[in-house]
């Protein structure tokens, strides 16, 4: 299990950063940092929880470099 101060995430956590900052944004953790530090801590912890399990959409240029 992945876990950031406390938090502990499910594995195969794979939701957007949209989504993880919506859903734990307002928890006690993330309340308490400074707001112009909240957004990094957000960051981190998104990478934490995804492990690299969140895709990005590909461009259209990649898209026809493959075909």
């Amino acid at each position: 299990m992945r876990k950031y101060k406390g938090i502990t995430f499910a594995e195969g956590y794979n939701k957007s950063f949209a989504d993880f900052k919506e859903e734990f944004a307002s928890t006690h953790v993330f309340k308490n940092i400074p707001e112009n530090k909240r957004e990094a801590e957000l960051k981190k912890a998104y990478k934490i929880a995804s492990d690299g399990n969140t895709k990005k959409p590909e461009s259209k240029s990649e898209e026809s470099n493959r075909k």
